[in-house]
């Protein structure tokens, strides 16, 4: 796997032992006077045989509170079926059941470590969401207690907690930060509340890589300070205390969320800056310009007309990270006509 900044130092230990889980998951029980066979049937809902139920969230990750419900995920043997949530409140707590294809969570969770990522070939909008939400489901069942488990199920399970999942999450917030951060220089001068609140969130994917490198590889955004309390970072809480102060002040804070952003994610290592079309988008080529549109609400007019299709995924422009695209273009991603990745480039990727 291809990382984006300086050698991860994550490794099995940012994966808690079954002790730990087993006492996490039975103190949360016990003051809501459950046992786990409770939370077992649960598993079943009669949309095929499940073959993994694995006890997780915040609640198994350590981070949990009396407000906390319950995640079970579940795999089942049943090709027809994609995903299908079910919010159980039988037992006066509330138990979030995903019920998830076997066969499917294996496909995508084999793909997180098939081939280098970021590319341009492969990084859209829509396979930017697919790889979060793979390594979302992957990194909740990694990090929690499975509760029935059929061979070859069991052992499957088991690899997810090898090194190579630590280093993906981190080398998904160490490329998110540097993304988000594109995006705050991007909008500063035209929407400059808007790049204060893009400077802020590369802040905290930046604080959610450093965490992940250092043992705390709980996926969830929002848990980043909690990871910094477990690991002792008082550096890294300072710096998310001062990116979360309000009220927020762009001229004045941005430059320094970006500063803090970029020092904690490190060189971006040859990252370019790719834009797409968003969701969405729809063009008018006219006589000596495009109208492009976004679910026809609302529209910004392009001098050029040789933009890609609407429906292509053809890049629109790319260029090495920190340099701005052409004046002409840049109002498109003012206006979120087009969608920001970043990746490394391939060979035969126009730039």
């Amino acid at each position: 796997m291809e990382t984006t900044s300086a050698s991860t130092a994550a490794s099995s230990a940012a994966f808690p032992g079954t002790v730990v889980l087993e006492q996490r998951l039975d103190a949360f029980l016990k003051q809501r006077g459950l046992h786990r066979d409770a939370v077992r049937k649960e598993a079943d809902q009669g949309v095929g045989r499940p073959v993994l139920a694995v006890a997780s969230g915040s609640v198994l990750a350590g981070f949990g509170n009396h407000r906390s419900d319950l995640d079970l995920m579940v795999l089942v043997e049943n090709d027809r079926l994609t995903r299908f949530p079910i919010q159980s409140h039988e037992h006066g707590t509330l138990i979030d059941v995903n019920i998830r294809r076997a066969a499917s969570v294996r496909e995508t969770t084999a793909a997180l470590t098939a081939e280098p990522w970021p590319r341009f070939a492969t990084v859209t909008e829509d396979a930017w969401n697919h790889r979060r939400r793979a390594l979302n489901t992957a990194n909740r069942l990694a990090l929690g207690l499975p509760l029935l488990a059929s061979p070859p199920w069991d052992a499957w399970h088991a690899g997810l907690r090898r090194p190579w999942h630590a280093e993906a999450v981190t080398q998904w917030w160490t490329v998110e930060a540097h993304r988000l951060a594109q995006a705050a220089r991007w909008l500063l001068d035209a929407r400059p509340m808007a790049a204060a609140v893009r400077a802020r969130e590369a802040v905290v994917a930046a604080l959610n890589a450093r965490a992940a490198a250092a043992g705390e590889s709980y996926f969830t955004a929002k848990w980043v300070g909690e990871k910094l309390k477990v690991l002792g970072d008082a550096e890294g809480l300072a710096v998310l205390h001062e990116a979360l102060r309000a009220p927020l002040v762009p001229r004045e804070q941005v430059p320094r969320r970006l500063a803090d952003a970029e020092r904690l994610a490190g060189d971006p290592a040859g990252l370019h800056a790719v834009l797409r079309w968003s969701t969405g988008v729809g063009t008018t080529v006219l006589e000596d310009r495009t109208v492009v549109d976004r679910w026809q609400l609302r529209a910004v007019e392009s001098a050029r007309r040789d933009l890609p299709p609407e429906d292509s995924d053809t890049v629109v422009w790319s260029g090495p990270l920190g340099a701005p695209p052409p004046a002409d273009l840049l109002p498109l991603f003012v206006h979120d006509m087009v969608w920001l990745g970043v990746a490394h480039p391939d060979p035969e990727a126009a730039a």
